[in-house]
């Protein structure tokens, strides 16, 4: 059988190599850093545990393909417990809040009683979030290998909740928030989801957790990460860390091997990327097989909205029950910090998983919108890097104490994240943790990773299933080993 080289031991690359291994290939995968997950990871500081990436996980309720794809993967099982919020997201402003209810129901009384004014459209949002809530994610097959009868089941299947769903697809959060008469929920909703993301991140997010299927595992990103590592281990595949590569070995238009930075060479019959799509296209392979759609976006940066963030992450002496898993908070007056002029401030706590602190503590952190070119040349100076950090961490000590006054003189463990620490880590395109969420016609729904002129290589990750995250991570991955059974004319297995 043949033998697959797979660049990177984030979820995408996991997946892939899990679902090779399962149809017979022999398979290596190689990540730069020294664990495996990529960006969906976390990270110890004196007895605290600081989660960099799962909020909530698509996919936790039984029965749904996504699931499958999760337990098939060994990223969950029967043993793992799935933590669900009664609410989801707390807004709160001079006095008065909104709560984001997971139920739809609930949600539904609540914004009705903040803004009669605004019923029908809450009751359009809602009517959507209970219609959704099992919409799921086609997986079966690689989508530019779906046939038109595959495409025509799938909409006679969810022929209404596509109807329902068609409305917020092409409207960003801005026109979405504008739909409604109450400022106080214009400003919640953007909280929420912010505006360069479409609505219909907002209302399949919701619709996900109305159903219970967007829960988070207990032991959070690094857990989860570490669970498909060995699940891959145990059927046999081979991983090693620490090796990050400089080129994709090319002769005659075909990906042969992979050029390590320490100038070892690896050689395979497929070669498969999973890292970085911009390392990919542009370091791996020197621009040479860069489909059009890719060169319009990686080249036009500030064209598309990309997400980063920075991040305070705080280790409390003290215990901050969890009422709420997040809270939002309007600033009483806008402040530019972290490269942006900001309104609201996010906080997180943690106290729901008792595996990210010792008894009697607890882990908040503080969430900022970030400017990637503000940070990138902040990093050119250690010194200023340095300080704009600790200016973060002052002010998020500040926003967390002014919230919980409890909290004062009991913070004893600090970290903070920026965009540069997501480019240290795992060499992320301007930081990003997601790729391009806009939902323009410039944004390709799907790639096959099949690149111009360039045979035996696929390229597989968030950055050929946009927006990304951690579902579209996985499925980029399973689609990716698919497409390698499928040119091998051998049936798919999923176990």
């Amino acid at each position: 059988m043949k033998k697959i080289v797979i660049i990177g031991a984030g979820i995408a690359g996991l997946t892939c190599g899990i679902y090779a291994r399962l149809n017979g290939f022999e398979t290596q995968i190689y990540e730069m850093h020294s664990i495996p997950g990529g960006e969906c990871t976390g990270w110890d500081r004196g007895g605290y545990h600081f989660d960099g990436c799962i909020h909530w996980l698509m996919g936790t309720k039984k029965g749904t393909d996504l699931n499958d794809l999760w337990q098939t993967t060994g990223a969950l099982s029967n043993k793992t417990a799935v933590i669900n919020h009664e609410v989801f997201s707390r807004y709160e402003e001079d006095g008065r809040f909104v709560n984001f209810y997971t139920d739809a129901d609930k949600l539904k009384s609540h914004l009705i009683e903040i803004s009669p004014k605004d019923r029908k459209e809450i009751e359009k949002l809602c009517k959507a979030l209970k219609a959704l809530g099992d919409f799921g994610m086609p997986l079966d097959k690689p989508m530019d290998k779906m046939s038109a009868k595959d495409g025509l089941k799938f909409v006679a299947k969810n022929m209404s909740k596509l109807r329902l769903l068609s409305r917020y697809n092409k409207m960003t959060m801005d026109k979405f928030a504008q739909l409604f008469k109450e400022p106080m929920l214009r400003r919640a909703f953007l909280s929420y989801i912010p505006s360069g993301y479409m609505a219909n991140a907002l209302v399949l997010t919701m619709a996900s957790l109305h159903a219970g299927d967007s829960g988070v595992p207990e032991g959070g990103s690094r857990a989860l990460a570490k669970r498909m590592e060995q699940r891959y281990r145990d059927i046999g595949g081979a991983v090693f860390y620490n090796q990050k590569v400089k080129e994709i070995i090319v002769e005659n238009g075909k990906a042969v091997g992979l050029l390590m930075s320490d100038g070892k060479q690896v050689f395979g019959d497929i070669i498969v990327s999973c890292a970085d799509g911009y390392a990919t296209l542009y370091q791996m392979l020197g621009n040479k097989h860069t489909p059009d759609v890719y060169s319009k976006l990686y080249e036009n940066p500030k064209a598309h909205f990309l997400p980063t963030c920075a991040i305070v992450y705080m280790g409390l002496n003290c215990e901050i029950s969890e009422a709420y898993r997040a809270i939002e908070i309007k600033r009483p007056e806008p402040t530019r910090i972290s490269g942006v002029q900001m309104q609201t401030i996010g906080l997180l706590n943690y106290a729901y998983d008792s595996t990210m602190a010792p008894n009697g503590k607890t882990v908040l952190a503080c969430y900022y919108e970030a400017d990637y070119d503000y940070w990138h040349a902040l990093h050119q100076d250690k010194e200023k890097y340095r300080q704009e950090k600790e200016r973060l961490c002052s002010d998020a000590k500040t926003v967390l104490i002014e919230r919980y006054p409890e909290a004062a003189g009991k913070i004893e463990k600090t970290d903070v994240v920026t965009p540069m620490t997501y480019v240290r880590y795992c060499d992320a395109w301007r930081g990003a943790w997601m790729s391009w969420g806009d939902g323009t016609r410039d944004i390709p729904s799907y790639h096959s990773g099949v690149l111009p002129g360039l045979d035996n290589f696929l390229m597989a990750g968030m950055w050929t299933l946009p927006p990304g995250g951690l579902p579209g991570a996985a499925a980029a991955g399973r689609f990716a080993a698919h497409r390698i059974c499928m040119n091998e004319g051998i049936a798919f297995k999923t176990r």
